[in-house]
């Protein structure tokens, strides 16, 4: 997966750069003790419209996002900038999904390939 977006938010005349990465990631896993990559996950496949993800991860996977570049960083001012930018949080996070060439096609990856199975003898 490749985590890159960062994306410039405003609340009360400061502007605050949020990036999901993998700082990002461990620090939702510190405050939710749930799987980042989990969330990513449901995040790209419609959790929020089907009720798969909770307010307080949303913040927090923000406040993971933004304390990176903002070491004084709560969880309720991260809350805060969640709620002046949630459009733009959400384009944030779109940025960070893997892309068309990001991952290659099943047929291109590494790894072993399987061999045809030999058949057995039979007895006569």
């Amino acid at each position: 997966m490749d985590l890159r977006g960062t994306i410039l938010l405003h609340h009360d005349g400061r502007d605050y750069p949020l990036t999901i990465d993998m700082g990002a990631l461990c620090t939702f896993e510190d405050v939710t003790g749930k799987n980042g990559f989990a969330m990513l996950t449901l995040l790209e496949n419609g959790g929020i419209q089907k009720g798969l993800i909770g307010a307080r991860d949303m913040r927090a996977l923000i406040y993971g996002g933004l304390k990176g570049d903002a070491p004084d960083m709560t969880l309720e001012l991260a809350g805060r900038i969640l709620d002046a930018n949630a459009s733009a949080f959400v384009a944030g996070v779109n940025a960070a999904m893997p892309q068309e060439g990001d991952v290659p096609a099943p047929e291109k990856r590494p790894g072993n390939r399987r061999r045809p199975r030999k058949r057995r003898a039979t007895s006569i």
